[in-house]
């Protein structure tokens, strides 16, 4: 097993370590549903087990009822026209509201805590999951270039899907059709020389895809208990930086797992090794489908069938459960004041609708909707909350504020299938289609196309690909 160690302070550097598998397989349903798929397959690189302290599992208990719902290649430019002096659509407003914060300088830390020390990074990436080919590409966001691509399994019938990015910028993928989830370091620093050549083998470029086990960026991989539903939910736990050493107050975020079926099972990892630290289950009658975390490191997970939204406290893994409104919940996130949004898909017009969750009254509020079928969400750092749309086709944006639709219309030319949306550092919204085969970097201000990434394989991804709502939460603006 490969496995990172740090000293105190410090952004861990690569070592070797061995782990035992130690993990009994749990049965599966006796008849899978529709989109179940084959088990894990075998790993070829050091398969971390789930051992680790006794699960403790909290009680569960029901929310309260639902608010009603109100149902109303391109060259890279820069957001909205921006001009020389940093305005946008010819306007004094930032790109990106960042607070003052090592990470927007003044406080000793411009680069994001020395070269990208876990408080925003000095690079901007997105890592988009190609589900059929079982790899996942990683995109810079400000070139519109893909990078390098990756493999995540030696079964592509596992389906890499959701993509979760912490603050060092490595990324967990989870698998629709396995237990299983996999590490990849983003910077050559904190890859692993496996081999002893002096160099970091790894993929740099698209077409560069090396055999599963052997890219040295590649950090673990981690099999969990067998069910007919796979890691559908994954989020990176955040940390503040300490403005006088520009270093994160935790160098080792944990990741939160979430898959399978009633009951939903929910696993925290390590970071660094990927070995289990404990585990709970959630009662909910459906499946996993979305997972985010806030600033306190609880972890939101919706049942897309089993209509539910549940919190597991991270100190004593607690668990509540709501019952949401409307159709079945898709993509999901968490705006900066902790609250959760989710997005319905279900019967289209009329009966999808985009839903926030407040915490502390513990009422679901609808932010309304026009044409309905609301896949991937995102929040970025000026209130607006980004959808992806099916029939037709589209972007849609909502105002967080006034839980209301901005625009359920946005034209994404030449589009099919749109799943995902993220946010990336400068404040652009990245949308990725299934259908088409491609992502799109769009202005969140002219809504215009502004690069398009090609060449994908049936992209797959709706989770936080870029990182934005982990720092969304933990460094909110204002």
């Amino acid at each position: 097993m490969w496995c990172l160690s740090h000293g105190p302070g410090m952004r861990p550097s690569p070592t070797f370590v061995s782990l035992v598998l130690l993990l009994a397989p749990a049965g599966c349903d006796s008849e899978p549903p529709s989109e179940s798929a084959s088990d894990a397959g075998s790993a070829s690189i050091g398969t971390v087990s789930a051992t680790g302290s006794s699960s403790s599992q909290g009680a569960t208990s029901d929310g309260s009822e639902t608010a009603s719902a109100s149902g109303s290649t391109a060259a890279p430019t820069t957001a909205g026209g921006e001009d020389s002096s940093g305005a946008v659509g010819g306007t004094d407003q930032p790109l990106f509201d960042l607070p003052a914060s090592p990470d927007a300088g003044g406080g000793g830390c411009a680069d994001g805590g020395g070269g990208g020390g876990g408080g925003g990074t000095s690079f901007s990436n997105i890592w988009v999951a190609n589900a059929p080919q079982g790899t996942v590409s990683k995109i810079d966001t400000e070139t519109a270039i893909e990078v390098a691509r990756y493999r995540t399994t030696t079964t592509p019938s596992n389906e890499p899907s959701r993509t979760s990015v912490n603050q060092f910028g490595d990324i967990a993928a989870g698998h629709r059709y396995a237990a299983r989830v996999v590490k990849i370091a983003a910077q050559p620093e904190d890859c692993i020389d496996i081999n002893g050549n002096g160099v970091i083998d790894t993929s740099t470029a698209p077409d560069d895809i090396r055999d599963f086990g052997t890219d040295e960026c590649l950090i673990w991989e981690t099999d969990l208990p067998a069910s007919t539903y796979g890691t559908r939910a994954v989020a990176w736990e955040g940390g503040t930086i300490d403005p006088a050493t520009c270093e994160n107050t935790n160098p080792n975020p944990r990741l939160w797992v979430a898959y399978g079926s009633n009951p939903l099972q929910v696993y925290r990892l390590d970071g660094f090794t990927g070995a289990q630290l404990d585990s709970t289950t959630i009662a909910s009658s459906g499946f996993v489908y979305g997972g985010a975390v806030n600033a306190e490191g609880d972890f939101w997970v919706s049942d897309r069938s089993g209509l539910t939204l549940s919190r597991v406290d991270a100190d004593d893994l607690s668990v509540t459960t709501y019952t949401v409104p409307g159709s079945n919940a898709y993509g999901m996130g968490v705006d900066g004041e902790g609250q959760p949004w989710f997005a319905t898909y279900s019967g289209g017009a009329g009966v999808d609708f985009i839903y926030r969750f407040d915490p502390l009254t513990e009422t679901f509020h609808s932010a309304g909707g026009v044409t309905g079928r609301y896949r991937g969400l995102a929040i970025d750092r000026e209130d607006r909350v980004w959808v992806a749309g099916n029939s037709p086709c589209r972007l849609a944006v909502f105002d967080r504020l006034g839980d209301s639709v901005i625009d359920d219309a946005i034209a994404l030319p030449g589009c099919a299938d749109p799943v995902g949306v993220t946010i990336d550092r400068d404040g652009f919204v990245w949308v990725v289609d299934r259908g088409a085969s491609v992502a799109w970097k769009v202005d969140p201000v002219a809504y215009t196309i502004v690069a398009t990434v090609t060449g994908l394989t049936s992209p797959y991804t709706y989770s936080d690909f870029s990182g934005s709502g982990l720092d969304l939460v933990i460094n909110p603006p204002g």
